[in-house]
């Protein structure tokens, strides 16, 4: 027997007639399926049902798994009543039949039908099954068969019982009326919004998740404030949760979806900032699109949006750093990181992004190296001033030759007469311990080159070890008429 071209000798394949489709029932799949049950007394019941059908009380199996189902089908309506008004009365009308010993599941059925709360294709299954057990439990002359029991088995615990409750569109409707409250999100902090979300979606069967973040996506652009913020705020929890089938969903409908709309650009950014994976996968178009979000996003910082902020392109990019690798990095953000390299040089959070991406930070250490020696004072005295609060990041990532090269570079704009870098200078860099002794083993250790790029760039005919004595320690100069750094014009 084949499915779909593939080979199936393990499955047995049924087609019912009251039905009208084709049914798979895996034989050895039987224990596991119970195992999808999360109620401990529904899952005790298809148990019995199960045991009934290896003893060949098919008639058995068919009445328990009936019993499972209502059952099951009254608890979860209760669970969804307490969000949904039309379910909250079905479950008090129903829950007082079942008291009073009436028949309540015929009643149940309709009510579920006519109020949306299950699809047509459950409804026709619960008919199916009511037929069936109405045949097995009196004496009609029908013998159920084993195919019969299986399939009942079978629909029984993946239509209804492995689900966490019954309609997709009801609870995704209700979750997004009552993020119109205030309250929804009482913190925006991110362990809490996601611990929120997970709670929320919880009762969801996975095949809610698409039409959530549709309508999500749609109420993003909701006049009411509330809704479009508690919307954006649902969706950052999505991505934080990390979870294939929801990050899917992200990609194919808002990052995919709506990169070119600038109305969804701010959550475009939060959505890579809450989980930098998301960018993996997108198409080279979809990709451009978002590249030309994270410029403008760069363009447009201000002081007034710090990268703790989902919305700063900080906090975007080193997302998206941390999770692709850095030849595919490069390809499609070299521009934006080099930007924000210049716009933000000083952040701690992008340094720290860059370990173990040599490349990615070869090209960062390019740029603060010109600003440390910059001609210009505003820029050498703004890295002056900056350097000590990356300096630990900094010489985790930098080899001893590149922190021997931004301590010369410093000194160089110290001799053209920056204020901050003349203070450095005179303190022999001792706020910046770690660079400061990577930079002397480099002197002492490779001390023609560091003599020969003292040369080059101070003009300063002075061996490492003395120069390390004179600008990186307290002890006196050996070398005092020479070792006074002139001013070099600039090239």
């Amino acid at each position: 027997m084949t499915l779909t071209g593939v080979r199936l000798p393990w499955a047995l394949c049924i087609f019912h007639k009251e039905f009208g489709r084709l049914e798979v029932a895996h034989l050895s799949d039987m224990e596991e399926l119970l195992a999808t049950i999360s109620a401990t007394q529904i899952r005790d019941y298809m148990r019995e049902a199960m045991n009934c059908y290896m003893a060949s009380a098919y008639r058995g199996c068919v009445v328990l798994s009936y019993i499972a189902l209502f059952d099951d089908l009254l608890a979860k309506l209760g669970e969804l009543g307490k969000v949904n008004a039309a379910a909250k009365t079905i479950h008090m009308d129903a829950t007082k039949r079942k008291g009073n010993q009436d028949v309540f599941e015929s009643y149940l059925m309709d009510q579920l039908g006519s109020n949306n709360l299950i699809s047509g294709l459950d409804v026709d299954f619960l008919t199916t099954l009511r037929k069936l057990r109405n045949k097995s439990a009196h004496p009609s002359g029908h013998k159920p068969s084993p195919e019969e029991a299986r399939f009942i088995f079978y629909e029984t615990i993946t239509r209804f019982l492995s689900r966490p409750i019954l309609s997709t569109t009801q609870l995704v409707g209700e979750i997004v009326v009552r993020l119109s409250n205030v309250n929804f999100f009482p913190t925006i902090v991110f362990e809490e919004m996601k611990a929120i979300v997970e709670e929320e979606i919880s009762p969801l069967h996975d095949e809610a998740i698409p039409q959530l973040i549709a309508k999500l996506v749609v109420a993003i652009t909701s006049t009411d404030p509330t809704l479009a913020k508690n919307s954006s705020y649902f969706l950052i929890g999505l991505a934080l949760l990390d979870q294939d089938l929801v990050s899917k969903e992200l990609r194919t409908r808002v990052l995919t979806a709506k990169s070119d709309d600038p109305q969804y650009s701010p959550i475009v950014v939060q959505l890579l900032s809450a989980n930098g994976k998301l960018i993996i996968g997108l198409t080279p178009a979809c990709l451009a699109r978002i590249r030309q979000v994270l410029s403008k996003q760069i363009d447009d910082i201000t002081p007034a949006l710090t990268e703790s902020k989902l919305l700063h392109p900080t906090s975007a990019l080193t997302s998206i750093v941390v999770h692709l690798d850095e030849a595919e990095l490069l390809t499609n953000f070299k521009s934006e990181l080099e930007k924000l390299f210049d716009k933000r040089p000083y952040s701690q959070k992008l340094v720290r992004a860059l370990i173990n991406r040599p490349t990615t930070f070869a090209s960062y250490f390019s740029t603060i190296l010109g600003k440390a020696g910059s001609s210009d004072f505003g820029t050498a005295n703004a890295f002056a001033n900056a350097i000590e609060d990356i300096s630990a990041e900094l010489s985790a990532l930098a080899s001893e030759e590149q922190a021997f090269q931004l301590l010369v570079a410093v000194l160089q704009a110290a001799s053209w007469g920056a204020f901050d870098a003349k203070g450095l200078r005179q303190a022999k860099f001792a706020s910046i311990p770690e660079l400061r002794a990577k930079a002397i083993t480099f002197a002492t250790a490779s001390a023609a080159a560091a003599s020969a790029y003292l040369a080059d760039k101070l003009n300063l005919p002075i061996s490492g070890e003395n120069f390390v004595d004179e600008y990186f320690t307290d002890e006196h100069a050996r070398y005092t008429g020479r070792c006074a750094i002139k001013p070099r014009s600039v090239r």
